[in-house]
């Protein structure tokens, strides 16, 4: 019957799911799929590199689909480390963006279980049927509807139950075994969240000890401190190298007086994922009705809930568990929260007292019309404002629609108190009573995750791009190392991974820093840490090795014919030959130039000696109607004079010859602040409109203004708000400089890229010539030359060079991230270390160490109410000031 409990928990799970599965078409019941947000953005083409890593020469280690090279492995660590992540691994590749719905599923079976186990394991006077209840209600938690798009995160939430089953055995002396075990496992599925979970247990570790155990603190402090360590030391295989990379990534950095002055932040978002279950407030309710009852609990639970619920309310605190800052998702300990309650709950019915007859016959019935007008309520108000409910999901906050809250809260209180009054109906815990209980919470979970699972109104706009690259991946020629540049707006930004065409798009929260900001110099889109591969010129695209256009419209560029046409989808192709890198003289920079024509004629000269530049640059627009105040940094504030007239730069270049004319908009180099141009103009060349609204975040890089030979050429902007921008720049592309350049400077060159090693074989006229290859260098490549080991140069601030001999040249780059062999050494020695302690006793004897204990308990002490006064009393002080003045520090 336990076993049986455990099946029949996860089978309600899986049925809940189904039935909107079935209902919505997702796979595997329909062509549809959960994917959206992140999941569809990001996380969906990791799974692609996944399984190319697996059945073809990609690599775990490295991927040259997205970036211009990138390191896979923290992204491995990061989001796929997962058993379920295996089952993409059984299904053909085309089916992976739907097989990802077949994931969430299981996870939330997943967290179903583990939460039961823990319910079962310390609650067992509760009746099975609601025990079940519980722990179903945090498998759909309102953590898991929202989250659920970033699929790591679900892993440390159905982790964490077990991990508290382990906290407890350590801290009640017993064997450490369980919390290493789970700890370590947490840390290597989520080992980003994971740390959340570790800030909370240092914090509820004190409290439970002080509570239960006090006769024994100093020992549990210490066996808490050497387990816990040893869990850190067996991951780090893991987490050092993805903690290295998110350390060099370009996620928008901790901004003290953001922190400062954040107030109560995005509330609607955080009290968004605690609308679930009123069968858990009704737990509570009972719990807190008669405290005097569970004091003893009360004393461990009040404070440990306490410490969780500020984070809700006071941002600074909440920002502060998030290491200072985040992008969207702004309560992602939240499942930390969830548990917390459940486990109110649980020891409330565990410790009801039942009345003793069973109450008059009249009461189960106004307690079934109850429940029915409850489930009918909960039902017709989801159904109401589904549509509306769709649309902020998709925009990722509810503060987009604030009435919206207030209907999710609504919806809880009604389900709370009809949860009540089915209580004080019957007055006891019988099958009737928890029939009546779930059949709300059923509702009410299934109600939500209808809405949360599946967005119906863009569910063809998701899918359909997944379908698009699955049908364009076919057409793909293994070996073709060249790039794919996509002029397609809203499109996914990993799409590389599953195009198999090489690419400089990427999107994660590990994107690295530097190599954002080389591809800004250089021309391309970028905005938060997303880099496009729209933009820039086309002799930069010939050095970066853009060999193909993705559009949805038709191309009418003179360097590009049209080879494919993918239901109005067009895929082109250079008419000219391409080239995989190029040689040059010297290194130069790139990020320390003005724009990307500075870099074009820095490459141009360098590569072909010539003292003369490729682009003619011209500054300097005339404006009317817009004030310009200067600001630090080169930075101008440009405002409109006056609102009620037409406000615009405006540019006369004369071009004589042949030229291509580009546009580049220099502003903040901050990529938190690129949003602020959005739709900032309307361009018009030669008095005709030629892009309204520009720029949009897919085309925020390098206009292409068309080619014009022996005329003047008019540039007007319209200003349609006030905005901060550097400056304003046109660059003129000699035509025949650049033919000129392309057929003498093709690079022939026998380039391979196998797995996490690039080959590249070629013939150099001279001694001293440095080979640049459109690769991101980040420090983890070594190489040989002929043979011989030789220094890998970063050129032009970013990208792979090595200096070639006279003759032959067989160059080999192997790609290993430094960190990987002496974090995986010292995972492998943790892990032997500790099978050795516990085996042996050694570890018990440890503990027993009196002056360690002291040690460890003083230690523990200083950072504990350190970290109370500056996380909670300090951010709290912060809060109220913030409320009376700004505080800028």
């Amino acid at each position: 019957m336990k076993k049986k409990q455990y099946l029949y928990t996860g089978l309600i799970t899986f049925c809940i799911l189904a039935v909107v599965f079935i209902f919505k078409g997702i796979f595997p019941f329909g062509n549809n799929s959960v994917i959206w947000g992140d999941m569809h953005d990001q996380i969906t083409a990791f799974y692609y590199h996944f399984y190319d890593s697996v059945y073809s020469n990609k690599s775990l280690l490295v991927d040259y689909t997205t970036s211009g090279g990138i390191n896979f492995y923290g992204i491995l660590a990061y989001y796929i480390l997962s058993p379920m992540s295996l089952l993409m691994l059984i299904i053909p590749r085309d089916y992976i963006y739907m097989m990802v719905s077949v994931t969430v599923l299981l996870k939330f079976v997943a967290c179903s279980i583990t939460c039961l186990y823990f319910i079962r394991k310390y609650f067992d006077k509760i009746p099975p049927m609601l025990q079940s209840l519980l722990a179903i209600t945090y498998a759909f938690s309102g953590y898991a509807l929202v989250m659920y798009q970033i699929t790591p995160w679900i892993d440390a939430m159905y982790m964490f139950p077990l991990l508290m089953v382990g906290l407890k055995k350590l801290l009640d002396l017993e064997k450490p075994t369980f919390y290493i075990v789970t700890l370590t496992i947490s840390l290597v599925f989520s080992f980003y969240v994971t740390v959340m979970s570790l800030m909370f247990i240092f914090l509820a570790s004190l409290i439970y000890l002080y509570v239960y155990n006090k006769d024994n603190m100093k020992k549990a402090i210490l066996s808490l401190g050497i387990a816990t360590g040893l869990s850190v030391l067996i991951g780090l295989v893991v987490i050092l190298p993805s903690f290295i990379e998110i350390s060099a990534s370009s996620r928008i950095g901790f901004k003290l007086v953001s922190l400062l002055n954040s107030k109560t932040g995005p509330l609607s978002d955080k009290l968004s994922m605690i609308s679930f279950g009123g069968i858990v407030y009704l737990g509570l309710i009972l719990l807190f009705k008669d405290y005097k009852k569970h004091k003893e609990f009360i004393k461990f639970y009040g404070p440990t809930l306490l410490i969780m619920l500020i984070p809700l309310i006071i941002e600074p605190v909440n920002k502060f568990f998030h290491f200072g800052t985040y992008a969207s998702f702004p309560y992602r300990h939240g499942f930390i929260m969830m548990f917390l309650m459940i486990l109110g709950a649980a020891y409330a019915f565990n410790n009801y007292e039942e009345r003793k007859d069973k109450g008059l016959e009249i009461n189960k019935y106004a307690t079934f019309f109850a429940v029915l007008a409850t489930c009918t309520l909960v039902a017709r108000y989801t159904h109401r404002y589904y549509d509306r409910l769709q649309a902020v999901l998709y925009r990722l906050s509810i503060s987009f629609d604030s009435k919206l809250i207030i209907v999710l809260l609504l919806i809880t209180a009604i389900v709370t108190l009809s949860s009540l009054a089915v209580m004080y109906l019957n007055k006891n815990l019988s099958t009737f009573t928890i029939l009546m209980l779930g059949a709300m919470t059923i509702t009410h979970i299934t109600a939500n995750t209808f809405v949360y699972v599946g967005n119906d109104k863009h569910q063809n706009e998701l899918t359909s791009q997944y379908e698009l690259f699955n049908d364009i991946a076919k057409d793909y020629k293994k070996g073709d190392y060249y790039r794919l540049k996509n002029n397609i707006d809203n499109i996914v930004s990993n799409n590389g991974m599953v195009l198999k065409y090489n690419n400089i798009e990427h999107f994660t929260s590990l994107t690295n820093k530097n190599n954002l900001a080389s591809i800004k110099k250089l021309g391309y889109g970028s905005e938060w840490v997303k880099t496009r591969s729209s933009g820039s010129n086309i002799f930069l695209d010939y050095i970066m090795g853009n060999r193909y256009v993705l559009t949805d419209y038709k191309y009418n560029s003179p360097y590009y014919e049209q080879i494919k046409n993918y239901d109005g989808n067009r895929l082109y192709e250079l008419k000219k030959d391409s080239t995989f890198g190029v040689l040059i003289n010297k290194n130069d920079t790139l990020l320390d130039k003005e724009n990307s024509f500075e870099v074009s004629n820095s490459l141009y000269k360098n590569v072909t000696g010539s003292e003369e530049d490729l682009f003619t640059i011209d500054k300097g627009f005339n404006n009317d109607n817009i004030k310009g105040t200067k600001l630090k940094n080169g930075l101008v504030n440009y405002t409109i004079v006056d609102k009620d007239y037409y406000a615009y730069f405006e540019k006369d270049v004369i071009v004589t010859g042949k030229k291509n004319l580009y546009l580049e908009v220099v502003h903040s180099p901050n990529n938190d602040q690129n949003f602020r141009i959005n739709n900032a103009f309307n361009l018009y060349v030669n008095n005709k409109l030629y892009l309204e609204d520009a720029f949009t975040e897919p085309k925020s890089g390098v206009l292409d203004l068309g080619i014009f030979e022996n005329k003047r050429v008019n540039i007007k902007l319209e200003l349609k708000k006030d905005i901060i921008l550097k400056e304003l720049v046109v660059g003129s592309m000699d035509i025949d400089k650049y033919n000129d350049f392309v057929d003498n400077n093709r690079l022939d060159a026998n380039i391979k890229f196998d797995r996490n090693k690039v080959n590249v074989r070629l013939n150099s006229e001279e001694k001293g010539k440095i080979l640049l290859l459109p690769i991101v260098n980040d420090g983890n490549y070594k190489a040989t030359l002929n043979g011989k080991s030789v220094k890998v140069l970063k050129l032009y601030d970013n990208y792979v060079g090595i200096e070639l001999v006279k003759g032959d040249n067989n160059i080999k780059l192997t790609y290993v991230p430094k960190t990987l062999i002496p974090s995986l050494i010292v995972s492998i020695v943790a892990l032997v270390l500790t099978c050795v302690l516990i085996k042996f006793n050694i570890y018990n004897k440890i503990i027993e160490c009196n002056i360690l204990q002291n040690i460890t308990y003083y230690l523990y002490l200083f950072a504990y109410f350190a970290f109370i006064l500056i996380a909670y009393l300090l951010m709290i002080l912060c809060f109220l000031v913030s409320y009376v003045k700004f505080i800028n520090i």
